[in-house]
């Protein structure tokens, strides 16, 4: 089996594959404070809750946009399994083409959604990520990365706004917004913050492939995928395990000896 892991900004993503098969998926708190042996608990505990057994894991990989905890992941891992763990970066084979000015800053999770989408579907693709901070990735007809757009997420945006204004409250983002004009400060809210995010990708887009120079195929994924995406205008195939299939994926091109996980 195979152990894949996605650390983000805020959450850390855990899948475990019996062969192609997505046999467990789950995800926990961003927390730079804990040691390795905390979150080798924690893996253990995850891994015990879906009646997976460490001792059968006999591969691992593992992404992260946040480099302190590359480390602590890394040991926790090692605490858990003996599995060779791969670390997505700088020696790790992809297969994408990335035409960007320096391919060293594409994000690891954006690298490894790419290499998924184009595995399921035909370029031109547009990738956006709903996470907490929302990312528009362009791979052109060749599949070839160009380059995308970042933006403030769900989250980030609700977080400035409580934060520096003085009257305006939290509110809840799973509650899909009643109407474009709301009526009352929560329902104005929730249609600015969704509304408004469905607005600025479906903006986007029409920019990114205009300089594409024909029409992409639109693919959503990233925690806040099924609160954005059914509100653009643009129809957007929703992939909420597409970082975990692109590190499935990842593992088997780089593995030494190709065998059944």
């Amino acid at each position: 089996m195979l152990l894949a892991i996605a650390v983000g900004s805020s959450n850390i993503r855990i899948g475990v594959f019996d062969g192609k098969k997505l046999a467990m998926r789950t995800s926990m708190r961003v927390d730079a404070q804990i040691l390795p042996d905390e979150y080798a608990v924690k893996l253990q505990s995850a891994l015990a809750l879906f009646g997976c057994d460490p001792q059968k894991i006999d591969g691992a990989i593992l992404c992260s946009v946040t480099p302190p905890l590359t480390g602590v992941m890394r040991q926790a891992v090692a605490r858990l399994t003996r599995a060779r763990l791969m670390i997505v970066g700088p020696g790790l084979k992809t297969g994408l083409q990335i035409r960007i000015n320096d391919p060293a800053q594409l994000g690891a999770d954006l690298a490894v959604c790419a290499v998924a989408a184009l595995d399921r579907y035909e370029p031109p693709l547009i990738v956006a990520s709903f996470g907490t901070a929302a990312a528009l990735l362009a791979l052109d007809q060749t599949g070839a990365v160009r380059g995308g757009a970042i933006l403030p997420g769900l989250k980030i945006s609700l977080e400035a706004l409580t934060a520096r204004t003085a009257q305006l409250p939290q509110i809840d983002l799973e509650r899909p917004p009643k109407a474009a004009i709301g009526s009352n400060t929560v329902d104005a809210m929730t249609s600015g913050l969704i509304y408004g995010a469905a607005c600025a990708a479906d903006g986007m887009v029409c920019r990114m492939e205009k300089e594409l120079g024909r029409p992409a195929r639109l693919i959503a994924t990233g925690s806040f995928a099924q609160i954005v995406a059914p509100h653009c205008a643009h129809p957007l195939e929703i992939e909420e395990d597409l970082i975990m299939e692109g590190l499935r994926l990842i593992y088997l091109r780089n593995a030494r000896e190709t065998k059944p996980l």
